[in-house]
């Protein structure tokens, strides 16, 4: 719970008592934000925002409260306006990353990272994200694809920096509707990270799932199938083989 002055919030309810059409809501609602008043915050922002529908400073007070409700859809819907009203506006472009980071769209989350960048060079959150994301952007194709090939996966797998962003990406084709592909990646990138277990649980899910759901049929599988091993196993034997030789017995 944040400290804020009693005195503004008193002078702020007045205001909006006098004039409910006063666009002061969004500093009386950020006030409640910062003491946890989250449903009284929310209760006023969302009677400003009717009556100032195109105020950019209402509109992020509205969608910081939801983001903190964990309403990211809603919030998301809300801060696209604000940015097109003001595409420069600070809080809107970060927020609005943060958001689709939430809701695992992470290309478009890059994307509004790097335009905040612009505006502001030294954005921490920003600089954080894209440092861990940017390897998106060599990726073969686009991962919100509903159908990809065996062999494009391949790719992908072999450019991930780490086990987190495998993990990502699989979540990512679920969020996406596409569990087959999600399957896929976790099979693959189980090649690699033989030893972890978030994986093997995420992996194991998935099986679990796909059971109870009708199978997706895909082009070539079986020719798609043989490709794919073997571009991984030879990934896999590249790597035993870069252990041995720094294996000092």
């Amino acid at each position: 719970m944040s400290h804020y002055d009693p005195k503004k919030i008193e002078e702020y309810q007045l205001i909006l008592l006098k004039n409910p059409r006063s666009p002061v809501f969004a500093a009386l609602a950020e006030a409640y934000r910062k003491m946890g008043l989250l449903e009284e915050a929310l209760e006023v922002t969302q009677k400003g925002v009717k009556h100032n529908p195109e105020f950019v400073s209402g509109l992020v007070a509205h969608s910081k409260i939801l983001y903190e409700l964990k309403d990211y859809r809603e919030a998301l819907k809300i801060l696209t306006k604000a940015h097109l009203l003001k595409p420069e506006n600070l809080l809107a472009l970060r927020l609005l990353g943060h958001c689709y980071a939430k809701l695992k769209r992470y290309p478009e989350a890059l994307k509004s990272f790097k335009k905040l960048l612009i505006v502001h060079p030294n954005d921490e959150s920003a600089l954080s994200f894209i440092q861990k994301w940017e390897f998106l952007e060599s990726l073969p194709s686009d991962p919100h694809q509903k159908s990809i090939e065996l062999d494009d996966i391949a790719s992908w797998i072999k450019r991930l920096p780490g086990v987190g962003q495998a993990l990502h990406l699989i979540d990512s084709f679920v969020h996406f509707g596409d569990k087959k592909a999600a399957l896929e990646i976790a099979n693959s990138a189980r090649l690699i990270w033989v030893e972890d277990e978030t994986l093997k649980r995420r992996q194991d899910m998935l099986y679990k799932s796909l059971e109870s759901s009708p199978p997706t049929p895909r082009r070539d599988p079986v020719l798609n199938e043989i490709q794919f091993k073997k571009g991984f196993y030879a990934h896999l034997l590249q790597r035993i083989e870069q252990r041995k030789s720094l294996d000092p017995n």
